[in-house]
């Protein structure tokens, strides 16, 4: 294969390589498995409120017990996206998660986690034909590609 390597040089690289493949292994074996909440909700349709609104879902302006609350229920990830006054909103978390049970830790991280939610309230308004005290709805999946594979 290396006709002119010496024994020990390629002992090495292969110990080397040995090593750099299962450390890839190793990381892939601590992967849990994830699911993805998705929503959505309309902001009222004010762009001073948009601008707030936005601000306070920077890393500047949002509220430290929110990332409080977010570490204690076990959400890993959230993104929300804008256009116009639509929002979406992608949550992502353990696949075991038992939603309840998140929902309860999140709410009761921090006292200011209410206050956080009726401020918010005020913002968003309910989307047509969705009970009015619903602010953010799920969305349902309709198409799942990944890695050459139709998943739904």
């Amino acid at each position: 294969m290396f006709p002119q390597m010496k024994p020990a040089r390629m002992f090495r690289i292969l110990i080397l390589m040995v090593l750099v493949v299962s450390s890839c292994n190793l990381r892939d074996a601590g992967k849990k498995e994830r699911m993805t909440l998705v929503m959505t909700t309309d902001l009222v349709d004010d762009p001073e409120l948009i601008k707030l609104y936005e601000h306070l879902h920077s890393k500047d302006g949002v509220w430290p017990e929110i990332k409080k609350a977010n570490v204690a229920s076990g959400i890993e990830e959230i993104r929300i996206y804008r256009y116009g006054n639509r929002l979406t909103m992608m949550v992502d978390i353990p696949a075991d998660t038992d939603l309840a049970k998140m929902d309860s830790l999140y709410l009761s991280a921090d006292a200011r986690i209410p206050e956080w939610g009726r401020f918010m309230s005020g913002f968003q308004r309910s989307l047509p034909g969705v009970d009015t005290t619903r602010k953010w709805v799920d969305m349902t999946l309709i198409h799942h590609y990944r890695d050459g594979e139709y998943l739904k």
